[in-house]
């Protein structure tokens, strides 16, 4: 059974999403489409519209055919943390044939050809040192490493300045490590066993409909107009009109969100402004600086708003610099709101997994089935006896002491008290959600 697998957020699912998975099929031939998506958090720093599950069956319902969960240590990580991360799981499962995204340009060997330039030239010290220089001239991170990379991308270097080209990239880079990996001559007992597995081909697909950030609504809107329109029809009086997004949610999906628009959505970053209120005024200078993987520098300007009120989209804009983006602010701050359970499982994840193969369960990497249509429940019976990775059905199950998966549940349990909050609907705890069946 030939297999596409796509990494996804679906922030939420929409009409480009649903082509994207119609013509991985039809391009690769592909009889199931395997999805991996971030679950309640994204990568861009912030909560998602809507829960996971309402996302796996807007997601079932227009082509894929089974959706595991990116767990939350990936999902708010940077965008190259992201895609090895997503890349690694979804390969561990043996059975990806092609690996497909979508893209602004379309065009796969280009972006190989970036991507190898890239993984090559950023292991020099000459970039390092242009990195550092870059930087030091107060650059943010992404600005100063596209800059640095000028001179040896040339022409490429205008795949850098759009998001999905970009995390296209990503996916390659991490594809040619693996496959550099693959390649070195090392004793089997040493080898990461998702190293040795087939690695798939890839294929980039020309998006189409509006741009990635375009905030108006059009045939195929993008996510952003999206979630843009579901939050400004809060607090209108009256039955809400979802008909201007006829062209952008096929019925099924605009089904579900009309059924459970004021019951479950639109969730948003502000939502969460009390939380991290609370955390930020009750964990120590020592416990923030502890946390992994957030710029020092941006712990000390967040300090000063300690005692203040506080609106996280207004806190972002307050901090947003030539430094600091706004997404890099947003996902430290949600990086803050989900600790200690995230710091636990960032250091957890640092630790050396060569032998995972005969590890404990703690240790074993996992995928969490969200959802899947029958039709396709062969690939998780081809799973059932896996030794690469752990497949999580019922979540009660699941690797309870493993740090990442903790803080999934966690993770998704303090989304589901700001939704019963919010909306004052039923509270369904993590670990007693099984995966949608169709």
């Amino acid at each position: 059974m030939k297999t596409v697998g796509i990494i996804a957020e679906f922030n939420p699912f929409h009409n480009g999403h649903k082509y994207l998975i119609e013509q991985a099929k039809l391009l690769t031939g592909a009889y199931c489409c395997v999805v991996i998506m971030s679950g309640d958090f994204v990568q861009r720093g912030a909560p998602a519209v809507c829960n996971k599950n309402l996302r796996t069956e807007m997601a079932l319902k227009d082509g894929a055919d089974i959706v595991f969960e990116l767990p939350v240590i990936y999902s708010l990580g940077s965008a190259e943390m992201f895609a090895e991360g997503a890349l690694k799981l979804l390969l561990s499962t043996g059975q990806i044939d092609w690996l497909c995204f979508g893209s602004e340009c379309g065009d796969t060997e280009a972006l190989v050809k970036c991507a190898s330039i890239i993984e090559e030239y950023t292991a020099t010290p000459e970039f390092k040192e242009e990195l550092s220089a870059q930087i030091k001239s107060g650059l943010s991170y992404p600005s100063a490493f596209s800059k640095a990379l000028s001179d040896a991308l040339g022409n490429l270097q205008s795949l850098l300045y759009t998001p999905n080209n970009l995390l296209g990239i990503e996916y390659i880079r991490a594809l040619l490590r693996l496959k550099k990996l693959n390649s070195t001559p090392e004793p089997d007992e040493c080898k990461d066993p998702v190293n040795v597995i087939n690695l798939p081909e890839i294929m980039a697909i020309k998006r189409i409909g509006a741009d990635h950030f375009d905030p108006e609504l059009k045939n195929l809107s993008s996510a952003t107009a999206i979630r843009d329109f579901l939050e400004n029809l809060v607090g209108t009086s009256g039955t809400p009109d979802f008909s201007p997004l006829n062209n952008s949610l096929s019925n099924d999906v605009l089904k579900i969100v009309s059924d459970n628009y004021g019951k479950y959505l639109p969730i948003t970053e502000n939502d969460f402004s009390s939380m991290l209120y609370m955390r930020l005024n009750s964990c120590s200078d020592e416990e923030l600086f502890s946390i992994p993987d957030i710029n020092p520098d941006l712990i000390h300007k967040l300090i000063e708003f300690r005692g203040k009120k506080l609106i996280i989209s207004d806190l972002i804009m307050d901090l947003k610099s030539k430094c600091f983006t706004y997404t890099a602010i947003s996902r430290a701050l949600f990086r803050i709101l989900l600790c200690p359970a995230y710091t636990d499982a960032y250091r957890f994840l640092q630790q050396d997994y060569s032998s995972s193969v005969s590890a404990s369960d703690s240790q074993k990497p996992y995928l969490r089935v969200l959802g899947f249509k029958k039709t396709c429940s062969e690939f998780l019976r081809n799973l059932r006896y896996s030794e690469l990775i752990d497949i999580v059905t019922k979540p009660a199950d699941g690797p309870l002491n493993n740090p990442c998966f903790k803080l999934d549940v966690y993770a998704s349990n303090l989304y589901a008290q700001v939704c019963f909050e919010k909306f004052k609907t039923g509270f369904t705890e993590d670990l007693k959600t099984g995966p949608i069946i169709l």
